[in-house]
């Protein structure tokens, strides 16, 4: 039997009733039954464009956030022509105030600009099974001050040097602060005491960049002694040319200047 039109009113009501109870209950809000799925519709709206507006933020300050390590974000220095050949010694000193764009490879600092090339030659020696170690790389002005007195102190004790001779002999082992390559991290020496090695070392150097920097019969024109554990980067191309013309740097840069 149905409901009479009085019942279906009050079930009607019942059934709005318990409705906005239920939306009441959700929201916080009190509102008509015709209008109780709006504010829903809307505070899930909100609430979407915020997350949005948030992630978008946040994604923002990501892209934007610098490294904690400036040097990560910086690019390497690139060395000129004119960097790669300069020839530092008495009469072409170093700015007092030089310092070098600094990395580290085979554990000393060298110029930035030639770090990977190291790595790149020593990690070729390790291939190859042999030990080859970088003893020595960039040197301060305050580190080549106290090497070069050092070594005058040692001439001076002799008694066969007078203080002139002591120090021109001093200066053909180790330059005055500014007058040396080693200030321009682009000098680096080798423990070439092993055969193996130091073959290695004279085969292999110019591919990567080096050449021998002090070698025999240039002294005259270097002002240094011959010293066979001494590299200089000069580039790759350079080091082959070098090599060829059988040409210590000194000779390079004025043959590049004639031509």
């Amino acid at each position: 039997m149905g409901l009479s039109p009085y019942d279906k009113k009050r079930y009607k009501e019942s059934k709005r009733r318990r409705r906005q109870a239920l939306l009441q209950s959700e929201t916080g809000y009190i509102v008509p039954y015709r209008q109780s799925k709006k504010p829903l519709i809307i505070i899930i709206c909100v609430a979407v464009a915020l997350c949005v507006a948030v992630s978008a933020v946040l994604i923002a300050c990501n892209a934007f956030r610098k490294p904690a390590d400036n040097t990560e974000s910086r690019e390497k220095a690139e060395l000129t022509q004119e960097e790669l050949l300069r020839v530092v010694n008495r009469m072409h000193p170093l700015e007092e105030d030089f310092v070098p764009p600094l990395d580290e490879a085979g554990g000393v600092e060298v110029h930035e600009a030639i770090a990977d090339d190291l790595r790149s030659m020593l990690e070729k020696a390790d291939e190859k099974g042999i030990a080859l170690k970088v003893t020595d790389g960039y040197v301060s002005f305050a580190e080549q001050k106290n090497r070069y007195e050092k070594n005058l102190a040692q001439f001076k004790a002799n008694p066969k040097y007078t203080p002139v001779r002591a120090q021109a002999a001093a200066q053909r082992i180790v330059p005055q602060s500014g007058c040396s390559e080693a200030q321009t991290g682009l000098l680096v020496s080798f423990d070439v005491s092993d055969s193996r090695v130091k073959s290695f070392v004279e085969r292999e150097c110019i591919k990567y960049g080096f050449i021998l920097r002090y070698p025999e019969g240039k002294d005259e024109l270097t002002h240094i002694q011959p010293n066979e554990s001494v590299y200089r980067y000069v580039g790759a191309d350079n080091a082959a040319k070098m090599r060829s013309f059988d040409m210590c740097l000194e000779e390079y840069s004025e043959y590049l200047k004639r031509e």
